[in-house]
């Protein structure tokens, strides 16, 4: 068995046969004794164990790591969460839209996927804290436990949102309150065209041109996520308005993945306008 940190192979032996599991056990305590985290890793069997389900040292061929630090780590977490959450709200969308029900591997899936959302929003809380820890375990306990889809739908959309916010935080981490308030000056001069973007986006949801809102919501959305991280690292004094805008974004997430598109049109056309002529 080799093991490759990419094009680099690691001296590290193993004196006895071990499951992948122990295998990939050691492997995370010499990482941590490194101050780093493993990120990702592939699996390569050896020829005549490549169809064999549960692999051993001894069958395996080839390892290679990704590592990181820990904020490479919680990146890692947030966007494979939020890629779980995209998925399981468009498909419970479509179940709404078809007239269906759950089938029962669905609904054990959902279940399963509700605990593995749980339990690794509980581990990003040792890094992370949310915008309000009452409303996300609202959102995780709805997930988990409101028969209604559109709930948990509307859960699912809180839940992304604040992992999305979480995730540019990760990014701009490394970002000064010199270079943040350079930045936020700009984001200012942008506001103008912000507005008449999302009347626009407005105008194309209640013309039933949905693919066409949504492409352009994402690009907006992202600017005012990256705004209010920024006036946040530069100390800016517009808090409250700030806030206000992060939690209007949730509620949009919410109202598109619940498909109201009347009430995403109005969150657009009204409310986000309104608070970014008070950011202005």
């Amino acid at each position: 068995m080799r093991i490759y940190i990419g094009e680099e192979e690691l001296n590290f032996t193993m004196e006895n046969t071990l499951s992948f599991p122990q295998v990939l056990a050691k492997l995370t305590d010499w990482a941590e004794s490194q101050k780093l985290f493993i990120i990702d890793y592939r699996v390569a069997a050896k020829p005549e164990f490549a169809n064999k389900g549960e692999l051993n040292s001894d069958e395996i061929d080839i390892i290679n790591l990704q590592l990181g630090d820990q904020t490479d780590l919680v990146e890692s977490n947030l966007r494979e969460l939020i890629d779980y959450a995209d998925r399981a709200g468009m498909h419970l969308a479509k179940v709404i839209q078809e007239g269906i029900a759950l089938s029962d591997k669905d609904a054990a899936d959902l279940k399963t996927g509700g605990v593995f959302i749980t339990e690794s929003l509980d581990a990003l809380s040792k890094y992370l804290r949310p915008e309000s820890a009452e409303y996300m375990a609202k959102a995780v306990n709805a997930l988990n436990s409101n028969p209604d889809l559109v709930e948990k739908i509307n859960a699912l959309g809180a839940i992304q949102n604040q992992l999305k916010l979480w995730l540019r935080q990760t990014e701009f981490s490394r970002v000064t309150p010199a270079e943040a308030m350079e930045r936020v000056k700009s984001f200012r001069e942008q506001i103008p065209v912000l507005q008449a973007d999302l009347e626009q986006i407005a105008a194309r949801f209640t013309q039933g041109k949905e693919q066409e809102a949504l492409s352009k919501l994402e690009m907006v959305s992202q600017v005012l996520v990256d705004g209010v991280i920024l006036m946040r690292i530069a100390g800016d004094v517009k808090k409250t308005e700030t806030d206000k805008l992060v939690s209007l974004l949730g509620d949009l997430t919410q109202a598109v993945d619940a498909r109201d598109l009347v009430t995403a049109a109005d969150i657009a056309d009204f409310d986000l306008r309104d608070a970014l002529k008070a950011i202005a």
